[in-house]
Order: structure tokens, then sequence, then C-alpha cells
């Protein structure tokens, strides 16, 4: 925290002392005042009470304030260090959207693809971040809050004078994401589907228990066909396939692509097995002619901490990463094997 307020006095002094040009200096004070004007014309209408953030440089300067309001913090609150499962808005205070997790609410242009609840992980001993200090007095539960952080602060010099707008809302605080997930998965299999016996895989080596930080897809069969043989590498499969994330709240699935009933024909190779998660591949090789099931695949068999992203174009100049799969997905597929094929079969 001290790193950023030192940063952000040194480019405050820059800003107004260090401008030889005394009209373009002029212009920013003029902007940053009628920043603060907008605030206060946006808070005075607010009837909820208000929290004062202030934030000083290490030499004791006023640099600016954030602000919270329309917020609970009645109920459980973040720590200096873990994770929130959340959903966001941040707009411009004036109304410009630029991110949300709610896909109904946006467009292509989103960090999330295919929107929220999202992990966020917070550390606000090593680091200042605005987000995670906000969910330090903004309880866990439906009503969320808002913050207002003024663009000095916010820290892009591109755009003085457009303070954001967050809405926040916590839905639940994780302390161990793996701990997390593991209890995910279980309640899903056993309370959701009613499945007490699944197939089970891990990264590399076989263990004999299983612990709550392990890494482990389940592949829990739904209905048995009448195939002799498992999945081999080097057979022909024609399947159908949903996948999507495993929701945590609620456990709720939110599908991310469903390719419906369509008949998918592929070659079970190493080729076809390095474009899909780990956990999938193992999957597959528990299945048989006729099975379908559902593989339930943990976020370290899966796309891991890094998630998969596409390239996109904001406003039509500004390149910015969007998420398809977030970081510490956990996944979930159907699948029903409609034929296989082998590969002596095939030559016959």
């Amino acid at each position: 925290m001290n790193k950023f307020l030192i940063l952000l006095s040194s480019l405050f002094a820059l800003t107004f002392f260090g401008c030889n040009n005394d009209e373009e200096e002029l212009d920013l004070i003029d902007t940053l005042e009628n920043e603060k004007i907008a605030i206060h014309e946006y808070l005075s209408q607010i009837s909820t009470p208000i929290l004062y953030l202030e934030y000083y440089s290490v030499h004791g300067m006023l640099i600016d304030t954030v602000f919270i309001f329309n917020y609970d913090n009645s109920g459980e609150v973040a720590k200096d260090t873990g994770w929130v499962l959340m959903d966001y808005e941040k707009f411009y205070l004036n109304g410009d959207k630029l991110d949300t997790t709610s896909p109904e609410q946006g467009d292509s242009t989103f960090t999330y693809a295919f929107g929220g609840p999202v992990l966020y992980r917070y550390d606000t001993i090593k680091k200042y971040d605005y987000v995670a200090e906000a969910f330090r007095h903004i309880s866990v539960g439906s009503m969320g809050g808002e913050m207002i952080v003024p663009s000095i602060l916010a820290g892009d010099k591109n755009n003085y004078g457009k303070p954001l707008h967050y809405k926040l809302k916590a839905h639940k605080l994780i302390n161990d994401v793996k701990v997390n997930e593991y209890g995910l998965i279980r309640s899903y299999l056993v309370d959701i589907m009613g499945v007490e016996n699944a197939f089970v895989d891990f990264p590399t080596r076989e263990i004999s228990s299983i612990g709550e930080r392990d890494t482990v897809t389940y592949t829990a069969i739904l209905e048995k066909g009448t195939g002799d043989r498992d999945i081999q590498v080097g057979d022909s499969v024609l399947l159908e396939m949903d996948y999507g994330l495993l929701d945590d709240v609620g456990l709720q699935n939110r599908v991310l692509r469903s390719m419906g009933r369509d008949s998918i024909y592929f070659l079970f190779n190493e080729t076809w097995q390095k474009n899909y998660p780990t956990g999938l591949v193992k999957g597959l090789q528990h299945l048989q002619a006729g099975d379908s099931a559902h593989i339930i695949v943990p976020y370290g068999m899966a796309y891991g901490a890094v998630g998969t992203t596409r390239e996109i174009t904001f406003r039509d100049r500004t390149k910015l990463k969007q998420y398809l799969i977030p970081p510490y997905s956990t996944l979930w597929y159907w699948v029903r094997i409609r034929k296989v094929v082998s590969p002596k079969t095939e030559e016959e």
C-alpha cells in the first residue's frame, strides 16, 4: 500500500508542480474540480449512510477519498487475505458501462463472456486493491453495496475527471479454493445427483485416500449401455456432450456452451486429447458404447489458475483479454456415448 501511495504522491506532484504549460495545468485542475462537484452532487441524492475512506501519501498529504454507500456490513466481511465469490458492475459515474458479470446486461466486450459469479482473490497486506477494500465493509448477502473511486485514485491518467462507480455483491468468502471446490463437487454429486459411487481419476498417480485438498475428477455413470469395452486411445467415438461451469451459488448449472444433441464424431488420439481437459480425457476412458455419464472436472485437471481467454476490441480501439472459462473453474460434462469403433474394426 505504501508503494501505491508513493506513486500517487509522485504523480500528484508531477501533475501540479512539474507542468510548464499553465493552460494545460489549469485544464487538469478544472477537470478534477468538476469531477469533485459531480461526485458531491451524486452522493447528495443518497439517503443511506456513506462511508468515507481517505487516502494519504507517505508525507501525510490527502490524495482523495473513496465512497462506499447503499451497503450492509452487519454480516460476514472479508479479512486481510482470501477469496470472494462475487458479481459486479463497473461504470463511469456518468452511467457509461465498462464491465459486468451479468451477461443479460452486457455484450461481447466484457471481461467474463459467460458472466458470474467469479472468484476474486484479495490480499490487502501485500498490495492495494479498491475492490478488496470494499469487501472489508460490504458483507456477504443479497444487498451488496456501491463504491465511487475518484479518477486520481483509479490511476488512469487518460481518464482523469471520470470517477469509477462499482456495484458489488459478495456471495461467499473462501479461505482455500481447493477445500471449497471439494465441498462443492461432493455436494453436487451426493446431494443433487444422488451419486454415492463414481470412478475417480488423479492428475498423475493413484492415491488410496481422498482428502479435501486433493485434485480428483469424478465420472458418475447415469445409464449403462450395451458396450463391452472401455474407450481406448485410437478409437473412433460418436458422442453427445454438453458442458458448463459448476456454479457455487445455489449449485445451479450455468451452461457455457451447449452442443445440444448434435452427434460429434472424432478420433480419440493424442491430438484430440491435447485440446481438451485432462479430467475429461480420463473420464471418457471409463465409458463404453451406450453409456451416459456426468464427468466433474476440478480446475487442477481443467484450465487451472489461468482459464481460457480470447482477445477482443473494446470501443473499436483497445485490445482486452476476455475470459471464456474463468480461472479456478470447476467444469461439468454430460456425455452419451453413441458408438465406439476400434482401429481393428475400421481396418476390417
